[in-house]
């Protein structure tokens, strides 16, 4: 049979579309891309997540250094310890969902920052692995528990190294990531108890279960993301600076007190203004990047 053109020319075009099938897109940064998530909750993404299963809380760490290159100088139970005077809370408002990411194999893992687990020898570059958090938790500090923490039952060597560093009041974790592999072409690889380590590897004490044959639940929580908070001697216990933000690898810290907008709506009525000012026209403007610290 002798085919038109115009056949032809309908045949080639669908053999093009069949061929040129978008896979499903895979994510180059791993870390960047959980970075820029917990950055929409007003955290900073550690470049490698912290295991919670032995310390149970991160929030009370004190901390110094760089974004890039913290420097932890005690765990919680040294200067915050969990209790009756210091309870944590938690909140899930408004972030109960899940996210779900796609990375290159190998090359994903290695460089996700999640140091709890690593390739196994069968994992390969042709592998799509998918990554799915099942929801975010915040963790925090009452700042008036702190404050009178500090006040009251602090050791003296802890508000002396307060001086020069700060603390996680907040942190963001997630109890459940779930793992899944998909080979070149779309089809899943199936998991069980005897070719689970060819694909992954799980430090010890990470806990870990196959929820179905494709899947894989890591049940340990980790932590994600933190804001720091600073105080500053004359404030005497008040943690009124925080870091939520990074700039040319240094914490961004913000005055998160109002005192200064008070002020200035103080100054504009007795100026014989006969507009009131609002709340929202008398906040500073947050120039990050050009200091430090920014009032």
């Amino acid at each position: 049979m002798k085919l038109t053109k115009s056949v032809l020319l309908s045949l080639s075009i669908s053999t093009l579309l069949f061929s040129c099938k978008p896979e499903e897109p895979k994510t180059k940064d791993p870390v960047s891309e959980l970075n820029s998530l917990v950055k929409e909750y007003g955290f900073i993404g550690f470049q490698n997540a912290m295991s919670r299963d032995e310390v149970g809380t991160h929030t009370g760490t004190l901390i110094g250094g760089r974004p890039t290159a913290l420097a932890y100088v005690s765990n919680p139970a040294t200067c915050f310890p969990e209790g009756n005077d210091l309870p944590r809370y938690t909140d899930t408002a408004n972030i109960n969902e899940k996210y779900k990411y796609s990375y290159q194999g190998n090359l994903g893992i290695l460089t996700l920052g999640l140091p709890f687990i690593s390739g196994g020898f069968n994992l390969q570059k042709s592998h799509t692995v998918n990554i799915e958090l099942d929801g975010l938790v915040i963790e925090y500090l009452d700042s008036i528990d702190v404050t009178d923490w500090y006040r009251e039952g602090m050791s003296e060597t802890c508000r002396e190294y307060l001086n020069d560093v700060g603390f996680f009041i907040q942190t963001i974790h997630t109890s459940s990531l779930k793992l899944s592999i998909k080979r070149q072409g779309g089809t899943n690889i199936g998991f069980d108890s005897d070719n689970v380590a060819d694909y992954f590897e799980f430090e010890a004490g990470v806990n870990w279960e196959i929820v179905d044959e494709f899947t894989i639940e890591v049940t340990t929580p980790h932590t994600l993301g933190y804001q720091i908070a600073l105080m500053k001697p004359e404030d005497n216990g008040r943690a009124l600076y925080r870091a939520m933000t990074t700039s040319n690898d240094q914490f961004v810290f913000e005055k998160i007190g109002f005192t200064d907008v008070f002020n200035q709506i103080d100054s504009s009525n007795t100026s014989g203004s006969s507009g009131q000012k609002s709340l929202q026209d008398s906040i500073p403007k947050l120039e990050t990047g050009r200091s430090k610290f920014v009032d």
